[in-house]
């Protein structure tokens, strides 16, 4: 993703800068009363409004000192506690059970990972509805017995954008979408308990369990009773008139799917992206684009218009507990797909699967199963599902194949 110029300076500022300003930005009750106290102090000596200013400058500078002491030796523990927790990838992918009406949904499956998705509300969002969006008011944050953990997270984190959470559930006979804001902090010890563990050495511990957060009852609940943050996640494949499917290889710093294929344009929707649409296609599609649009380092005349872009599919994605993410795919003309700037840090390559553009569909979709079947160890659950649905959409609907070739 390109980031604007305030995310990249944090992304190359050092853990311990990140702690300290994190630090000052949320003082003690202790640490904050005597720093303002300090400083009142001095002023008054400053100033001389009476004969005690001396006393007053001398409990100004102790107040000060004190206070200077106290937060050193917070951001010292801090840093301490920063340095030795880790994520530790899970013996195997989380898998659990759904409550209603998501038990009855259909089941996708690959190397051990899967995802629920309703082919009734699929239909529905490929026929482009317009689904109104709610804001639901406030900020939602973790649990209060796991913010210390997110605070820990948070410093390690090159960003920590507002994201939008899905408030409420999304069934096919839905009329409306409440979403609310978020923190990406809030994923790392939540939803991605999914897929790690958060850890801390020498005491071998998990800072949070997972199952505590991702479950309800033993079972992965609707999102209205959900404790985790929950915030829409996009996953679209580009396809170029050129005869190429675009895919992108996930560098280190990605906190999922590291050194995997993935697809064209994947991530989170950012709070911003609600500016573009007020409707719930439009904001998926928009995310869609500008995600895409990053990753691949499109040029300005190679950008994509929203009519170029298809939802194919809604799933919860159990290896995430339950996350909610959108499947997409887009059409492309002849581009040249490129890693620019700090997308260095997140993205390492991009890789094609190469087909016969005047071939039809059947041709499409053997050469895209045919690479999925003989690259599995390297193909990551988000691009598996979101070309199986591709191909599931071209075979059934006999329009798919004439809009996806056009570039009119």
């Amino acid at each position: 993703m390109l980031l604007p110029d305030r995310r990249a300076v944090r992304a190359h500022m050092p853990y311990a800068l990140r702690i300290v300003m994190g630090r000052l930005g949320r003082l003690s009750a202790l640490h904050g009363t005597l720093l303002l106290l300090g400083v009142v102090g001095l002023v008054i000596s400053l100033v001389g409004l009476d004969v005690g200013s001396m006393l007053a400058l001398t409990l100004g500078l102790v107040g000060i000192l004190l206070s200077v002491i106290g937060i050193v030796a917070q951001v010292i523990e801090d840093w301490v506690r920063v340095s030795r927790i880790y994520f530790d990838a899970r013996a195997k992918p989380f898998d659990a059970s759904y409550s209603a009406p998501y038990d009855g949904w259909s089941r996708v499956h690959f190397n051990g990972h899967s995802s629920v998705h309703s082919e009734e509300l699929d239909a529905r969002l490929r026929e482009d509805p317009v689904i109104p969006l709610e804001i639901e008011p406030g900020l939602w944050n973790v649990p209060a017995e796991y913010e210390e953990a997110r605070q820990l997270v948070r410093v390690r984190l090159d960003f920590d954008d507002a994201k939008i959470r899905l408030h409420d559930d999304l069934v096919a006979e839905a009329d409306v979408v409440r979403v609310q804001r978020t923190r990406y902090s809030a994923h790392t010890v939540t939803n991605l308990l999914g897929e790690k563990v958060l850890r801390e050495r020498q005491r071998q511990r998990e800072l949070v369990h997972g199952d505590a957060v991702l479950l309800r009852n033993g079972l992965i609940p609707r999102l209205r009773y959900s404790r985790c943050s929950n915030h829409l996640g996009v996953d679209v494949v580009a396809v170029s008139s050129s005869g190429r499917v675009v895919l992108t290889l996930q560098g280190e710093k990605n906190t999922t799917n590291q050194g995997m294929l993935a697809p064209s344009g994947s991530g989170s929707m950012d709070w911003a992206d609600l500016q573009a649409s007020p409707d719930l296609l439009g904001l998926v599609k928009s995310a869609m684009l500008r995600e895409m649009s990053e990753e691949l380092g499109l040029r300005r005349s190679e950008q994509v218009r929203s009519s170029d872009v298809r939802v194919l599919r809604y799933a919860r994605v159990t290896n995430w507990g339950g996350k909610p993410q959108f499947c997409g795919v887009a059409r492309l003309g002849d581009v040249r797909e490129q890693v620019r700037g700090i997308e260095h840090r997140y993205h390492r390559d991009h890789f094609s699967i190469e087909f016969d553009p005047d071939g039809g569909t059947q041709h499409f979709v053997t050469m895209v199963r045919g690479y999925v079947r003989d690259h599995a160890a390297r193909v990551s659950f988000p691009l598996y599902e979101t070309l199986d649905v591709l191909c599931a959409w071209l075979e059934r609907d006999p329009q798919a194949w004439a809009w996806l070739m056009n570039r009119g």
